[in-house]
């Protein structure tokens, strides 16, 4: 028989899991073949590790916990991968803004608006001494 068919029956034999005819056929086969025996020892180290372990319960609302801790993380996985996206377009933007506020002072520096000069308000050479009371005339009609 071979040894791949022993392995097989050396995990049912440690789990105490394995007939008397086939605990038989196996305790024979290893006393020829070192390779199984050597895997034997390893099951049963494995076993004596797990039953040497304290069975420990989980505390209260643990699996609510993990949820809610796997939730964050993938919020802030999604957050770490738009991030950059976002710093880049508000720099953009930011750019943008201060490229039209420069282009506007541009503006108002190099081509001032005319400025009234009293010659505006004169007619005929005079200074219109009623010139608050003729804008209401004119507004609110000839109350004359």
């Amino acid at each position: 028989m071979s040894c791949k068919r022993f392995k097989v029956l050396l995990s049912a034999y440690v789990d105490q899991e394995i007939g008397k005819d086939e605990e038989e056929e196996l305790l024979e086969h290893l006393k020829i073949c070192s390779g199984c025996t050597r895997e034997l020892e390893y099951l049963k180290d494995i076993k004596r590790i797990f039953l040497l372990k304290e069975k420990k319960e989980p505390e209260e609302f643990f699996e609510t916990r993990l949820l809610e801790r796997i939730k964050d993380r993938r919020k802030q996985l999604l957050l770490e991968a738009y991030l950059p996206v976002f710093k880049k377009s508000i720099f953009v933007v930011l750019i943008f803004l201060l490229l039209i506020a420069g282009f506007l002072n541009y503006k108002k520096f190099f081509y001032p608006r005319p400025t009234e000069v009293i010659s505006d308000l004169l007619i005929n050479g005079q200074v219109e001494e009623n010139f608050e009371g003729e804008v209401l005339a004119i507004y609110y009609g000839s109350a004359r």
